[in-house]
């Protein structure tokens, strides 16, 4: 049967898709892409923000106006929908009902197909679910408590990416800093994975400041070990951030940059901030501001406040006006991009391995180590190829 996939939200959602997707191809489903010509169309939603969800209710009734069967999983906040034919809970639900409507369709060819290799990135999945409770976040109650996967299944299935000819995997979660599978931690996993695999670089996802050790920490600089890290930020303010309920302070979450600056000058950062939390000051916007500029982000991904049902920051009173979060927004947005193209700066000249992806138009784009974006005009094949690239300011974005 012909299904197609769409999915939202973090790389967690992403790991969590491609797996289904491999699951399914095993057992002989096509994989066509969204809204063509697909009988079933799975949907992996995300709720983090109103716009999240927003955007998730317009793809499923997208879908179920040109007649596809649609499922829907994920952080899915409106359950109840009438668009949506199965809403499931994980992808063995998932792969369950597939069988069922195909089974229920007894013309249905059952045609083998063999899963493609359209990426050059793999996110891995090595755990989900949060022990927090951030004043902000709604995630907790779609995911529940931390769950991970065991070592030697995480391991196998990075071999099997190996086999499949992938060069990188981003190991990812909820939380991938609770990792732990007995005595075994995320340093841990990733010694093991280096000792047991031959995978040429691994990338971590989203980091909690909470939870770096200084073990994992010495483990950098890796060749194999990308020198770049996501860590979760949403305020430079140290009262915001206790009003998020975040468990770090500014100067905390510095020591940790300073830390692998020192093994690895060009470390690169990238991070989440919110702004417009309740009862935010201009005072407070502002060391925002300047925190973003003292840690030298190679990109920062900026949210105005949503507030999310049940948490509790959703019933906090001093609420900020949308047209303030816009403008603060815009501020910070500006800020950040001129930030960013400083850090930027300190390659031009140097020679990186870029892992090259795709081409658009007459130029293939990859990604150097610290996850910055280069192009390069070929005539070759370069998909899927690391190649040393001298960076400029014309191949350096």
């Amino acid at each position: 049967m012909k299904i197609s996939y769409h999915t939202l939200g973090c790389k967690l959602n992403w790991a969590e898709t491609e797996e289904l997707k491999k699951e399914l191809e095993k057992m002989g489903q096509i994989t066509v892409p969204f809204l063509t010509d697909e009988k079933i169309t799975i949907i992996r939603a995300c709720g983090v923000t109103m716009d999240a969800s927003k955007t998730t209710r317009e793809i499923i009734r997208r879908a179920k106006k040109m007649g596809k069967i649609v499922i829907a999983l994920g952080c899915l906040e409106n359950k109840n929908l009438p668009e949506i034919d199965y809403t499931l809970p994980n992808n063995e639900a998932t792969i369950e009902m597939v069988m069922n409507i195909i089974e229920s369709e007894p013309t249905q060819k059952k045609t083998k197909t063999k899963a493609t290799l359209n990426r050059t990135r793999a996110f891995l999945k090595i755990q989900t679910g949060c022990n927090f409770s951030c004043a902000y976040c709604i995630i907790p109650r779609f995911r529940g408590r931390t769950e991970s996967i065991p070592a030697k299944e995480i391991i196998k299935k990075i071999k099997e990416l190996e086999k499949e000819k992938y060069k990188e995997v981003t190991l990812t979660g909820v939380n991938i800093c609770l990792y732990r599978d007995d005595k075994t931690d995320l340093t841990g996993l990733l010694k093991k994975i280096l000792k047991n695999t031959k995978i040429e670089r691994i990338r971590l996802g989203s980091l909690d400041p909470r939870l770096i050790s200084d073990a994992l920490i010495k483990l950098y600089p890796q060749e194999r070990l990308m020198p770049h890290w996501h860590l979760s930020l949403q305020s430079g303010s140290d009262t915001v951030l206790q009003r998020m309920r975040r468990g770090y302070t500014a100067k905390q979450y510095s020591m940790i940059v300073e830390k692998l600056k020192k093994r690895y000058p060009l470390f690169s950062f990238t991070t989440d901030i919110i702004v417009g939390f309740p009862e935010e000051t201009e005072k407070e916007f502002l060391e925002t501001e300047k925190f973003v500029g003292e840690i030298e982000f190679s990109k920062v991904h900026i949210f105005p406040f949503s507030p999310r049902p049940d948490t509790l920051a959703h019933e906090m009173k001093k609420q900020i006006q949308d047209s303030l979060k816009k403008e603060r927004c815009a501020q910070l947005r500006k800020t950040s991009e001129k930030i960013a193209q400083k850090f930027i700066k300190q390659f031009i000249s140097l020679k990186k391995p870029v892992l090259f992806e795709n081409k658009q138009e007459k130029l293939w784009e990859g990604y150097t180590p610290e996850y910055l974006r280069v192009t390069k005009k070929s005539n070759r094949n370069l998909h899927n190829k690391i190649i040393s690239v001298k960076l400029d300011k014309n191949n350096l974005k």
